[in-house]
Formats: C-alpha cells, sequence, structure tokens
C-alpha cells in the first residue's frame, strides 16, 4: 500500500513539474519575449556599427521594429503579421546591399526567422527546413556563422 501511494505522489509531482516547465514557453509568446530578444539584438548590433560611424544604417529597421511592437501590444495578430514580415523584409533588402552592414543583416533576418512565434511572420518564406542552408537564401552572398562555419 505504501509502495502505491510513493508511486503516485512521485508521478503526481513529476506531471507538475512538467507543466511549470512547459508555461514559460507559452507566456513567452504572449508576453512578447521575443519581441525583446529582437529588440537587445539590434541594439547590440546597432552598438557596434557605431564605432565605424554606421549607426543611421538602422533608423528604419528600429522604425519598422516600434509598428511591429505597436501592433504586437494592441494585440493585432494581422497588424503585427504584416509588421513583422515588413521589418523582415527591410533586413533582406539591408543584405544585398543597403545601410546596415551585411552580416548584421542577415544575423537579424535569421534570428527573426527563429525566435518571432510563426503567427507573426510567414513561416513558409522564415522556415529553415524550407530553405537551403536555413534561412540563407542570398544564395551565400553572405558570411554564414552556421555550422561548420
Amino acid at each position: 500500500m505504501t509502495w502505491n501511494l510513493n508511486h503516485r505522489m512521485w508521478l503526481a509531482a513529476l506531471a507538475g513539474w512538467v507543466m511549470v516547465a512547459l508555461t514559460p514557453l507559452v507566456v513567452e509568446a504572449a508576453q512578447g519575449l521575443w519581441l525583446d530578444e529582437i529588440t537587445a539584438l539590434m541594439r547590440d548590433h546597432q552598438d557596434l556599427a557605431r564605432a565605424e560611424g554606421r549607426e543611421a544604417a538602422y533608423k528604419p529597421a528600429w522604425a519598422q521594429l516600434g509598428v511591429v511592437r505597436i501592433a504586437f501590444e494592441a494585440n493585432d495578430l494581422k497588424a503585427t503579421y504584416d509588421a513583422m514580415n515588413g521589418l523582415m523584409d527591410i533586413l533582406e533588402a539591408d543584405a544585398r546591399g543597403g545601410g546596415i552592414p551585411r552580416w548584421s543583416a542577415k544575423e537579424l533576418f535569421d534570428f527573426c526567422g527563429k525566435v518571432t512565434p510563426g503567427k507573426y511572420h510567414n513561416v513558409m518564406r522564415h522556415n529553415p527546413e524550407l530553405s537551403k542552408g536555413g534561412f540563407d537564401y542570398w544564395d551565400d552572398e553572405v558570411w554564414d556563422h552556421g555550422p561548420g562555419g
């Protein structure tokens, strides 16, 4: 009898632990932590560009990221989706020779595709399993930090 009771207690504790462990994944998407992570990475990249006097190149991306944040905080799924795809379009264009350094635009683009929940961007376009070499569909014109790189 004691073994059976202990066994059930352990199973209940394990089930509770699993639920607690998975909760941050759901809460993160709801709270927009993915958006904070993108903001932090873009700030780091802009700080690196400041040493070269190129920090102004990030202004269009910052403006679009502000649009994403406003739409997300308004709980407007369609506007967030459109704005996030707009940000990724800006980063993709910069990787082809715009103001942001190519390596930076590519890394930001890749990161956005990885951390942004699927309902907030075009997953078919930004999915590493569907594109050659991860998110890199610039035909490897930029240096890739990926595996073996």
